[in-house]
């Protein structure tokens, strides 16, 4: 295939075979390798420098030196932001490279793949806007007492101040890659810290171009380390006693093996996990609409996204139409048989119009865990509405690949895995509701909460509905636009399984800092600056 031919040549340049170190690229000390895989065909991708524990303590070591020598800590954080202003820009500028890599790694539609690319490079100069912010705030005066307290007595001169934490640990997701990870490394290091950016094993190639361009941008050596492997590579960085921080993105399972690491050395965590995201549609909505955004809300990114509304709580007067619109509309879709090429379609995440394209499931092991989900399902009894199989290979054009047909499971138990757990793929359940209240007991039946949607042409009644439903970011819509739209400056964050702390706004840069105050007492403050 041509298209993979292009992206392989892309990948033999030094920053994505490598390790980066120290402000160098080097090879793993046990020189292994591991291989990723083209999701549209399952052909091989690429082999990857597989580091290991003695790595990440080679990365740590580097990390922890750069942190006490203090220049990046030192810089003021507007000083900071225009190096890390460098790197966002040079996302932008190498665009379409890398929306290549990101659409073969990942197997995401170009087109979509280029919006992700150019989202990371904006959010990433969102966050260095936040450098001056971050100065402003430093020694700023306690005069409100902080709250119900009052102020502090007049002989004392009380200032807070934002610390960088010292040396953290980022580890990030495959299905944004880029995004992710710029996600973390961005804001981290406009706060001051030096870290370790893991990328995940599944897919990961854009986040190692990150090493080329902090190399390019200037970034001393040792403040910023990328270490890729598998498993056990972030396990050597969460368990590691000099890490003071990690920042995870991925499932609730391995979030919570991080808390377990963590808590013994009490370092802090940021955790954002697993979701089970609820769309729930009243009766009064546009069915043109109601469909549309069912579709964008299960099949973004073929289902493989945190915030995924994989659950469809639908009024029961307004389940037929639904249901019906939804299956004739799902049974016209293509599958994307070459991501790397497709410019054209995508899943319309971000437009306006049906999804009008169905993308294969990342690797191997995660196209057997949905297929698992579907066998369990179809044993237990549960209907299905359309798809629950692999499609035929005439379908998509090629074989090979890790395709699923959009499936959609209706009349689910509340208790069935289907109904509970994360699948990650193209797979909607649905539930009814006849009351605002049932409504509300439906989205919240999880132990999950990272995002929902409520669709309604009632504004008070999205309203009330929404400020009930338990989850870190919701929706209130009665178009269906917005939906998993994010906003660099709007935080958000899981509740329950779903996350610790909150990552975008102000607060996602906070997440980076130490909250300190200092008592001056026998001299102001303005003396101390003036010596």
């Amino acid at each position: 295939m041509k298209s993979l031919k292009k992206v392989q040549s892309y990948l033999l340049a030094e920053c994505f075979n490598k390790l980066f170190i120290g402000g160098q690229f080097v090879d793993p000390i046990d020189e292994e390798k591991f291989s990723t895989y083209y999701p549209a065909t399952g052909e091989l991708l690429h082999e990857l420098p597989n580091g290991k524990a003695k790595d990440v303590e080679e990365a740590i070591s580097s990390a922890e030196d750069a942190w006490a020598e203090g220049t990046w800590a030192d810089m003021s954080a507007a000083d900071r932001a225009e190096i890390v202003f460098k790197i966002a820009q040079g996302i932008e500028d190498n665009l379409e490279m890398l929306a290549e890599i990101e659409a073969a790694d990942v197997g995401k539609p170009y087109r979509q793949a280029a919006k992700v690319m150019d989202g990371a490079a904006s959010e990433g100069k969102y966050w260095c806007s936040l450098g001056k912010v971050l100065d402003a705030d430093q020694d700023k005066p306690v005069n409100s007492g902080g709250g119900k307290g009052g102020v502090p007595p007049e002989e004392y001169d009380v200032v807070y101040r934002r610390d960088p934490i010292g040396v953290v640990g980022l580890i990030s997701a495959w299905n944004y890659p880029m995004n992710v990870a710029f996600r973390k490394v961005a804001p981290a290091l406009v706060a001051g810290n030096c870290a370790i950016l893991k990328p995940s094993e599944i897919a990961g190639l854009t986040c190692m171009f990150i090493g080329k361009l902090a190399k390019d941008a200037g970034i001393p050596p040792g403040v910023l380390n990328i270490v890729t492997g598998g498993r056990d590579t972030g396990a050597a960085l969460a368990n590691s006693p000099s890490i003071s921080m990690i920042s995870f993105t991925g499932s609730s399972l391995t979030g919570t093996k991080i808390m377990e690491a963590c808590a013994p050395k009490l370092s802090q965590v940021a955790l954002e996990l697993g979701g089970k995201s609820a769309l729930v549609i009243f009766d009064d909505t546009d069915l043109d609409k109601a469909v549309e955004t069912t579709m964008k809300g299960f099949l973004t990114n073929g289902g493989q996204i945190c915030t995924a509304h994989t659950r469809l709580v639908v009024q029961d007067s307004f389940k037929t139409k639904l249901l019906n619109k939804l299956k004739e509309e799902l049974e016209k879709l293509p599958f994307c048989n070459d991501p790397i090429t497709e410019k054209d379609r995508g899943d319309r995440a971000w437009e306006d119009g049906m999804t009008d394209v169905v993308q294969p499931i990342v690797c191997e092991s995660q196209h057997k865990k949905v297929l698992r989900f579907l066998d369990e399902a179809k044993s237990a009894g549960v209907e299905f509405l359309t798809g629950g199989n692999v499609p035929d290979a005439e379908a998509i054009g090629n074989s090979g690949g890790y395709f699923i047909q959009p499936t959609v499971l209706v009349n689910v138990e509340r208790d069935s895995d289907v109904w509970q757990k994360e699948v990650f793929g193209p797979v909607l359940s649905v539930r009814t509701f006849s009351t605002e209240q049932e409504a509300v007991l439906e989205a919240n039946s999880t132990a999950f909460g990272l995002a929902s949607t409520v669709m309604s042409s009632d504004p008070a009644k999205a309203m009330r509905v929404a400020n009930r439903i338990r989850a870190g970011a919701v929706y209130a819509t009665s178009n269906g636009e917005g939906l998993l739209a994010e906003h660099p400056a709007v935080s958000r964050g899981g509740f329950g399984c779903s996350g610790v702390g909150r990552e975008l706004g102000i607060g996602g840069l906070h997440e980076y800092t130490e909250l300190k105050s200092i008592n001056y007492t026998g001299f102001s403050l303005n003396e101390a600056k003036m010596k």
